[in-house]
Order: C-alpha cells, then sequence, then structure tokens
C-alpha cells in the first residue's frame, strides 16, 4: 500500500513522497515529539507474499539498525503500518553522487574523502558480517553540511536475507554495478562483491563511464562475467597507470585476485593518487565529467523502474532533452529482425540457467 501525504504513520506525520523503486517507496515524514525529520522506507507490497517474511523483515532490520557509523545513514526503528512494514531512517538533505557526477566535476580531494568515506562504512560492515550488495552512486548520499553517507543496507540485507522466489527475484545488485559472482547467482558471496561494485563506482568517476553498459540488464549482466574489463587508459588515456593498476584489480572477474578487504583497497588508491600525483589524477577526472553529454549521468538510462535520485532528500538529475523520431525505413525492419534472430541465438547459446540469474536482475537507478 501507498501511504498518502498528511497521514499519520505511528508517531510520524507523512510530508512528501521522495521517489519510489524497485523494492521500497520513500517519504519525507516529520517526528513531532523530537522535532525531527525522518526518511520512511516502505517496503514493496510484493515481500508480503512471503509468508515468513514479517518475521524475517524484523530479525534483519534489528541486525542493520546495529550499525552505528557516522557514514551509514542510521536506522532508527522499524513497524508496520495497516499490515505493511516499513523502516524509519535518518533524513539526509542533500543530493546523490549520480546527480552530483551528472551536474559538475569532481575534484581529487573529493574523491578521495568519498573514497575513504564509503570505505570506512563498507570496512566496518563487512568486520560484523554484513554486506551491502548494491553498492552505486545513487545509494551514495552527499549531505549538504560536507558529510558523506551509505544508504540503503537495510533494504539490501532483508530482501537478500529470502528464502522464497520472490525474495530472490528481488533486487539483488543494479546491473550496471553488480560483480561477476553475484551476477551468476552465487550463493556465497563475501567482501568481494562490494569491493567490485565500489570498484565501478570508482572507475565511473575516475575513467568517465561505467566499464560495462548496453540496452538490456542482461547484456549487462553477461559482460560483467565474460567480457573483459574495457582498459581505463584506452577510454581516457589521462588516467594515470598507478590508477589504472588499482582499477584492474579492483574489478578483477576472480574474487581472489581482487583486494582482500576494502581497506586494502582505500589505502591501494590514495597510495596511487600520491605516486600520480594529484594533479594527473584531477586532470583525468576533469576528462572523465567532460566527456559525459549535458545533463546526463554517466550510465545509459535504465530499462526498468529504479531507485529514484530523490532518496533521502536528494536532488533529481536533469533530464536530456528527447532525441527527435525519425522515420523508419525498410532496412530498419530488416535489421530488427537480423538483431532479433541474433538474441534468439544469444540466449540459446548460453542456456536456460543463465536467463534464470538475468531475470532477477532489476535495473537501479
Amino acid at each position: 500500500m501507498a501511504f498518502t501525504i498528511g497521514e499519520n504513520v505511528g508517531p510520524y506525520r507523512v510530508v512528501e513522497k521522495l521517489g519510489q523503486g524497485g523494492m521500497a517507496t520513500v517519504y519525507k515524514a516529520y517526528h513531532a515529539s523530537l522535532d525531527r525529520y525522518v526518511a520512511l522506507k516502505v517496503l514493496h507490497p510484493a515481500f508480503k507474499e512471503d509468508p515468513d517474511f514479517l518475521e524475517r523483515f524484523q530479525r534483519e532490520a534489528k541486525v542493520v539498525a546495529g550499525l552505528e557509523h557516522p557514514n551509514i545513514v542510521a536506522v532508527y526503528d522499524y513497524s508496520e503500518h495497516e499490515g505493511t512494514p516499513y523502516l524509519v531512517m535518518r533524513f539526509v538533505e542533500g543530493e546523490t553522487l549520480k546527480a552530483r557526477f551528472a551536474r559538475e566535476r569532481l575534484h581529487i580531494e573529493e574523491i578521495l574523502y568519498i573514497v575513504e568515506s564509503i570505505g570506512g562504512a563498507l570496512d566496518y560492515a563487512h568486520q560484523r558480517g554484513i554486506l551491502h550488495r548494491d553498492i552505486k552512486p545513487s545509494n551514495i548520499m552527499l549531505s549538504n553540511d560536507g558529510k558523506i553517507f551509505l544508504t540503503d543496507y537495510g533494504l539490501a540485507r532483508i530482501a537478500d536475507t529470502g528464502e522464497s522466489t520472490l525474495s530472490r527475484d528481488m533486487v539483488l545488485g543494479t546491473p550496471q554495478y553488480i560483480s561477476p559472482e553475484q551476477a551468476r547467482g552465487d550463493l556465497m558471496l563475501d567482501a568481494g562483491t562490494d569491493i567490485y561494485s565500489f570498484g565501478v563506482v570508482l572507475y565511473e568517476l575516475i575513467v568517465g563511464r561505467v566499464p560495462f553498459s548496453a540496452d538490456t540488464p542482461f547484456a549487462i549482466v553477461h559482460d560483467h562475467i565474460f567480457s573483459p574489463l574495457p582498459m581505463p587508459r584506452d577510454i581516457n588515456p589521462q588516467v594515470p597507470e598507478a590508477i589504472e593498476r588499482v582499477l584492474l584489480k579492483t574489478l578483477s572477474k576472480s574474487r581472489a585476485d581482487r583486494y582482500a578487504t576494502v581497506g586494502d583497497m582505500v589505502r591501494a588508491f590514495k597510495a596511487a593518487v600520491a605516486e600520480a600525483g594529484e594533479a594527473a589524477v584531477d586532470a583525468a577526472a576533469d576528462v572523465a565529467t567532460k566527456s559525459l553529454p549535458r545533463g546526463r549521468v554517466a550510465t545509459p538510462p535504465p530499462t526498468r523502474a529504479s531507485g529514484p535520485d530523490t532518496q533521502l532528500g536528494a536532488a533529481t538529475a536533469p533530464l536530456a532533452p528527447p532525441h527527435r523520431r525519425r522515420r523508419n525505413g525498410p532496412w530498419i525492419w530488416a535489421g530488427l529482425t537480423a538483431l532479433i534472430a541474433l538474441c534468439i541465438a544469444t540466449v540459446v547459446s548460453f542456456g536456460q540457467a543463465f536467463n534464470e540469474v538475468a531475470a532477477r536482475i532489476v535495473d537501479g537507478g
């Protein structure tokens, strides 16, 4: 169910709807007794089809509420309203990294600050056996007072612990940022999956685009599993070799070839920046930002509904003007026919198992 603007949900009065994603709808609400705003994350009604969900929701909400780190958005409370479960989280005034990167460049000092802040949050959670599994720019908040926050630990944790088909089919990673092992549907994951996703974010900030993008989640998932990583310096020649080495190791297909911990990755990146010189890395980031079309983010538009940039008080990135449609000649239809035939052949070649993995991927913002 959706909450209504102005209604009372427990002690919270709903003020406005901030956005809707694959797993939850986000509202801004006011808590009168504490005189503060909060973010209410109302989980998708489909979760309730799982008979064990409410018990699991309560159990896992307690776990994520125990994460107390200055760079993790705090979970204050969890409850139900007319049978609908929701999380109460800190409301952060600011914008997402996705929105910021779409609007203007980030200097190396800012990138280092983001890497250290998010790396510290991930390391803290990993030491407690908790993975995020959905690291992406729209889950990184830049607050108006200059702080960096990692969001949505609650949703990733709660959805990922599901035993039902429904829970496994919900958003467990975003195709552009998903690790190869997560894309394969591996059940035994460790910190390496977050290291890879965090590496994709870093690749995007330094190089200017995500490593893999395509028209469908299926194609992106395939590339993360099978396609060689596009060499950063081939795309952006300004990327220093020391930074390229860090990106290559972080985004290795094999978990064993990546850094053992996020802390190791952060230290390696800082050392690479020191080796290359901040001016050189800044030049690469400048080229990365200038390579983006005006008003657009580095990643292609999602093929399915995804999480909003407005979650937790973020600003929404502007959209590019739509392209003018052109008349389709006969050659277009011939091309489409060939493309459909190629897609069918591709699906058959990868087999039913890979199709089931791709079907579980829901595109995120």
